[in-house]
């Protein structure tokens, strides 16, 4: 499923920039929140506390978004999807 359509069908969807704060600054997608992957352990359940939120992931090109998805699911996070290749496939 397209991560658009997953949107559209979950009003309550978070998307989840795990670029750089300075890259996430330059361009973002509308409603984006910013977790560097780097901060994503220490910061996401502040931000997210519930383990089952839709959580849509993306980065540059797709590579700290999986780093990050796998983090997330390691914490117990369980509805996370990715948007393949990055916003540069978008």
């Amino acid at each position: 499923m397209e991560a658009k359509d997953l949107i559209k069908q979950n009003s309550n969807a978070v998307l989840l920039d795990v670029r750089s704060k300075q890259e996430y600054d330059e361009y973002h997608l509308d409603g984006a929140i910013c977790i560097p992957t780097y901060e994503i352990q220490n910061k996401i359940e502040n931000i997210i506390e519930n383990k089952d939120q839709l959580i849509i992931l993306y980065c540059q090109s797709g590579v700290r978004s999986l780093k990050a998805m796998k983090i997330l699911e390691k914490m117990g996070y369980t509805n996370l999807y990715q948007i393949l290749g990055g916003i540069d496939n978008i």
